[in-house]
């Protein structure tokens, strides 16, 4: 799961004023206005600011004006395998012009980035990850989640992520529907699934990912959990508080009980 924390691992500002670092890409509004040409459906809509909206301005010109003015670079500030960096020249509903950055994951330009799996157990638990995050530097009671491969459909990579961090084989997938992860940073919109576990096998995750356990939770448990913030596990023989703040969790569990799925 190269799918390290959607909502966490970038902390830039995305105010008007603040200086960005130089780009690492040669042509950053060409490669910007490529991007927006070929992949409208994910980037856009354009918006309107007489109707409110943030609307993002492609005329060269006045970008140009925009980048002199806010002394921002505007276009692809940097890309990698994982994220593209970029700037947007804005016209905001007041009738100003600015600079607003986004995260884009690469493989959202062409469907979902990521998906997230609850797995349900045949005596009704929920399985989770017990895992350490590296932008939280914390150990976190999370759904096995993950990003999709190239030309991988969302319910296979679902069926995927699950085996490789779990090792469980699940029959039925329920959509749960999608979740927006991070309005105000990336463009991430994420299916949510339930699946029956009915084998086990062994977990092969990835090297990048830092798995201590698999554990399994009643509703109610899960539920108490919220509320206190942790769930309690034994750590080296002893009780420790582990973090339960997963947000795919949270969503899932309320839309799973909404559509009367969370029974044995």
């Amino acid at each position: 799961m190269k799918y390290l924390p959607l909502c966490a691992t970038f902390l830039f500002s995305s105010s008007l004023l603040i200086a960005a670092p130089q780009s690492s890409a040669p042509h950053p509004v060409n490669d910007y206005l490529h991007y927006l040409d070929i992949y409208p459906k994910t980037l856009g809509p354009w918006g309107s600011a007489s109707l409110g909206e943030i609307e993002i301005i492609r005329d060269r010109k006045k970008i140009a004006e925009i980048d002199l003015l806010t002394g921002t670079k505007v276009g692809v500030i940097s890309e990698d395998n994982y994220w593209i960096w970029i700037n947007d020249a804005v016209k905001f509903p007041n009738g100003k012009y600015g600079v607003y950055r986004r995260m884009l994951w690469t493989n959202s330009l062409k469907g979902a980035a990521g998906v997230a799996v609850v797995p349900m157990l045949p005596n009704g638990k929920i399985a989770l990850n017990r895992n350490f995050r590296h932008a939280t530097r914390s150990w976190e009671y999370e759904l096995p989640r993950g990003r999709l491969n190239n030309d991988e459909t969302n319910e296979s990579a679902a069926r995927r992520e699950i085996k490789e961090e779990t090792g469980m084989g699940i029959d039925s997938l329920y959509s749960l529907g999608e979740m927006a992860v991070d309005t105000g940073l990336t463009n991430s919109v994420i299916p949510i699934f339930l699946g029956k576990v009915i084998s086990q096998e062994k977990a092969e995750p990835e090297d990048s990912e830092a798995i201590a356990a698999i554990e399994a939770f009643t509703i109610a448990e899960l539920k108490k959990g919220f509320i206190d913030g942790y769930l309690t596990a034994l750590v080296d023989g002893k009780p420790s508080q582990i973090p339960l703040r997963d947000p795919f969790l949270a969503f899932a569990l309320l839309q799973a009980e909404s559509r009367g799925l969370l029974t044995k």
